[in-house]
């Protein structure tokens, strides 16, 4: 007997989004002068990743593209946030080293 089941698909191809805006928006927070929009980029993946997810759920189809896509999201916008900070942090020192 043949199994001729094709899987769903639901979901996955925000799941690929917010994956490629989280891995993009990894790679910006590091440069000082843009990495605010790292921030909005790790914001974008995250709400992707959670739309992804809601579809593959309500079609039964795998949700660990999406699962994936949510840690990368959190990872950018954590390090985007923090770097942020530091480049700030800098920035002000040099401003008062003056």
């Amino acid at each position: 007997m043949e199994n001729n089941f094709q899987q769903s698909k639901a979901g996955q191809n925000m799941s690929i989004a917010a994956l490629v805006m989280g891995i993009v928006s990894m790679m910006v927070a590091f440069i000082p002068c843009i990495d605010v929009l790292a921030i909005i980029g790790g914001i974008l993946a995250i709400i992707f990743a959670a739309i992804g997810m809601s579809q593959a759920k309500s079609n039964n189809a795998s949700t660990t593209l999406s699962k994936v896509s949510f840690v990368v999201g959190v990872i950018a916008l954590l390090l985007a946030v923090v770097f942020s900070l530091i480049y700030g942090f800098i920035l002000g020192l040099l401003m008062i080293w003056d």
